[in-house]
């Protein structure tokens, strides 16, 4: 009789797992997912389903950046999804809701952010491919980058919004990126690193200023910016520590203008690292103060180009 009981009630939880599918699947197809974001939620009332299954749907930007025109953006996105339908689970005694978001008039909405950043990319495009002297090109470049960052604002929501997690106008975007991208790497810097001859620290410092996007290189047959860097490294136990190596290293940076052969910029950087390896720690402060030095060498370089 126990054994005919538990079987009735498992029957009774899976007729009633079926049955909530099978409304589930019925109030789905009226919202399919390529037209549809939609989110569906579950409690003690009808009116408390509906309002959390609308507070989810209403936070598919969570974790995004926000930035000082999104807020209004994506309320003005947000302010379309509905409560779209409600039903009780006859079994569990729960109710259930569906929020939906329809894709389409939400992308709509978005789109029109797009023109005003696409315009003055377009512009910026322009008056690069029109300019004969790199450094001219450069400044012009340099306007850029707050355009491409509110730009992938706007599609880290577009990808949200649309069924196959695409970007806005990927074509016109690539092609103005890729000249961007050129334009720094027209510039070319020869990078002198000298004072240790540990190549993986110099792999890693001209990777590193490589990041920047210029091309730099070592021995370049012609070059616009003569980077010399010279390392110098001071060893020492620890008074602390029995075995412990510290060593401290200083990176000294000059750039040259190979046009005007002026040396525009001069600074030192040092950091300091161990281990009981001493070796180990000699490579450690190389690579630590080459990293310090990079974002300063694009910083001289950059104001210097401003300036020029």
């Amino acid at each position: 009789m126990k054994k005919l009981t538990l079987l009735l009630a498992g029957a009774i939880f899976i007729t009633a797992c079926a049955g909530n599918k099978n409304i589930l699947n019925e109030k789905m197809a009226k919202y399919p997912a390529d037209q549809y974001l939609t989110k569906i939620a579950s409690a003690e009332t009808k009116k408390e389903a509906k309002a959390t299954a609308l507070t989810d749907l209403q936070n598919i930007f969570t974790g995004l950046a926000d930035t000082k025109n999104s807020k209004v953006r994506r309320e003005a996105i947000l302010t379309q999804a509905k409560a779209a339908g409600s039903w009780k689970d006859k079994n569990n005694k729960k109710y259930y809701a569906i929020a939906a978001l329809q894709r389409q008039p939400a992308l709509d909405t978005l789109a029109a952010y797009y023109p005003p950043i696409d315009n003055q990319l377009s512009a910026m495009a322009k008056k690069i491919s029109g300019e004969s002297d790199k450094y001219v090109r450069l400044k012009y470049a340099m306007a850029m980058p707050p355009l491409f960052e509110e730009r992938e604002y706007l599609d880290s929501e577009h990808r949200i919004l649309s069924f196959d997690a695409a970007n806005y106008n990927e074509e016109f975007f690539y092609s103005v990126k890729n000249l961007y991208n050129k334009t720094f790497y027209d510039i070319k810097i020869n990078a002198k690193i000298d004072g240790t001859d540990d190549i993986t620290v110099k792999t890693h410092l001209i990777d590193a200023l490589n990041s920047m996007g210029f091309a730099v290189g070592e021995e370049l047959p012609t070059y616009d910016i003569a980077l010399n860097i010279h390392t110098k490294i001071d060893k020492y136990p620890s008074e602390t520590t029995k075995g412990l190596y510290w060593t401290r290293a200083t990176a000294t940076i000059s750039l040259k203008d190979m046009e005007t052969g002026g040396i525009f910029a001069t600074f030192s950087v040092s950091e300091r690292d161990g281990s009981f390896r001493e070796a180990e720690a000699q490579r450690r402060s190389l690579i630590a103060a080459g990293d310090k030095a990079v974002p300063l060498i694009k910083e001289k370089l950059l104001d210097y180009v401003q300036k020029k």
